[in-house]
């Protein structure tokens, strides 16, 4: 996790997945994508300007807007819902941006050893510089990254 001069702090996460790069950006922009790792997704817009919606059983909607979409590299997402109470961890996510940046599948090489994967990096940024929920959803993102995402893009049950 890093922070910036503002004060406010960004959580970064990478995955390598043995995926093709444009099945690693449907299952971020579709909503068959979004429910098979994430969902349930409600909508997923693909105009800048539109959402992604999901419901998560906070109350209400989770609501992002999507302010970047650039197939197959990149989507950025803003959390434009909020949601109250100090036992939600999304109560902190309102204005956050969860920007996603894919790089192609290449091998590239982890301790000698060559793997044909796509990168996917998750950058979120936003997070007050004191904040309740920052470790847990850091932790919380990537467990789901690693545990849900890539095992629905390789194929495992």
């Amino acid at each position: 996790m890093n922070g910036s001069k503002t004060g406010i702090a960004v959580a970064e996460h990478e995955v390598w997945i043995a995926a093709e790069c444009d099945d690693v950006f449907a299952a971020l922009t579709t909503i068959e994508g979004l429910d098979g790792w994430w969902g349930p997704a409600l909508e997923a817009s693909t105009d800048v300007g539109g959402h992604v919606v999901f419901d998560h059983g906070l109350g209400s909607s989770m609501r992002m807007e999507v302010v970047v979409f650039d197939p197959p590299a990149r989507v950025t997402w803003r959390l434009v819902s909020t949601h109250d109470g100090a036992d939600n961890p999304a109560s902190e996510w309102t204005g956050q941006t969860f920007d996603w940046r894919i790089e192609p599948r290449a091998d590239r090489t982890l301790l000698g050893r060559a793997m044909p994967v796509t990168v996917v990096h998750l950058i979120n940024a936003g997070w007050p510089a004191e904040s309740r929920w920052r470790g847990f959803c850091t932790t919380a993102w990537g467990a789901t990254l690693d545990g849900r995402l890539k095992p629905f893009l390789e194929g495992a049950s």
